[in-house]
Parts: structure tokens; C-alpha cells; sequence
């Protein structure tokens, strides 16, 4: 999925589950963002090494990554020698945080926080979470936090992945576009 925004081109997927290297990125985009789902389960050790070695090899300035449900190691909190692993390769997990890329602010919330209403970021342009907010394109598995958390941040996107089902659809939500991002079923 390819978005233009405050003169940056943006691509964006998920749910590659292994076969990223089957994934056609431009060239020309500045910001790549993946919404998770890369592994199919790496607690089975060294999952995320050509998965690295790819993403750190393509052109864009800025990477991103928000694991998905099957980055295991990051629910159980075991993740901080993979994280280190993304960030030497210059790629910056992105887990309940905002980034700044050149102007384009990026923000991600896991699927169950709850955020402090003082602490919604009001300048977002783009919300990136691996799963759908409640009620859009969700499957009945979206989730009531991420919902919640759109419909007081009001970003431009919100860009998600997990149900293939929909990959691809987008819906609009207020002021924000909802865009499932996978593209599991097309790899």
C-alpha cells in the first residue's frame, strides 16, 4: 500500500509471515512500514535474521517496524536482543511510541493499552497497529483500545493488519482513513 503524505512517499505492509522477499517495494518510497506478522513463531531462534537482512537493505530513509501477534517474543517481553538486532540495522521498532520521520509523525499503540486521555497525541499522522480497531474490517477481533484510541487521536491513517480476510479494504472512521495493510494473500 502506497500513501503520499507532506511530500514523502509511504509503503506499507504486513503479514509477509515469511515470504517478504516476494513483497514488491518501490524504490522510490521514503518511509517503509511494517505492521508485523514477519515470523511465524520466533521463539524457535534466529527467525528474524533474513528479515532483517532484507528491510535494512532497501532504499528507504526511515523503517519501521510494530510487531504482530505471532513476534511472540515481544508479548512475552523477551524481545530485547531482537530489538537490538532491528536497531543496528537501522530499523526502528516502533511499540507504543511516536517518531518523528522527517515531519510525518508516527505513532503505534499495542493492542490492550490504555492510554491516559492526556496522553493521546493530538499531531498524528499516521496510527500503525498490527490489529484493527473494533468494528473495522476486524472479523469480530479488532480491538475496543485501538477504536478508543482513533476516535480521540483522529490521525490521517490508521494502518493495520492480522485479518487477511480484508487486506487490502479501507474504511473511513471521522477524519480517519482505517487501512488493513496485509498482504498475506497476495504473497
Amino acid at each position: 500500500m502506497i500513501i503520499s503524505l507532506k511530500n514523502h512517499t509511504i509503503f506499507a505492509f504486513s503479514d509477509t509471515h515469511g515470504h517478504h522477499r516476494a513483497l514488491q517495494v518501490p524504490e522510490d518510497a521514503d518511509i517503509i512500514i511494517c505492521a508485523g506478522d514477519v515470523v511465524e513463531d520466533d521463539l524457535k531462534g534466529g527467525e528474524y535474521d533474513d528479515f532483517i537482512a532484507w528491510f535494512s537493505s532497501l532504499p528507504a530513509k526511515w523503517k519501521i517496524f510494530v510487531p504482530g501477534n505471532h513476534e511472540l517474543s515481544f508479548d512475552l517481553g523477551q524481545a530485547g536482543d531482537i530489538v537490538k538486532q532491528f536497531e543496528a540495522a537501522g530499523i526502528t521498532v516502533l511499540q507504543d511510541a511516536v517518531e518523528d520521520c522527517d515531519g510525518v509523525i508516527i505513532g503505534s499503540i499495542s493492542g490492550n493499552s490504555l492510554i491516559a486521555d492526556e496522553d493521546i497525541p493530538k499531531d498524528l499522522d499516521i496510527l500503525v497497529t498490527h490489529c484493527p480497531p473494533y468494528g473495522i474490517l476486524d472479523e469480530d477481533m479488532g480491538s475496543l483500545e485501538i477504536l478508543n484510541f482513533v476516535l480521540k487521536a483522529t490521525p490521517k491513517w490508521h494502518l493495520f493488519g492480522h485479518i487477511h480476510a480484508t487486506e487490502g479494504q479501507q474504511l473511513p472512521l471521522g477524519e480517519t482513513i482505517c487501512q488493513n495493510i496485509s498482504v498475506f494473500n497476495c504473497l
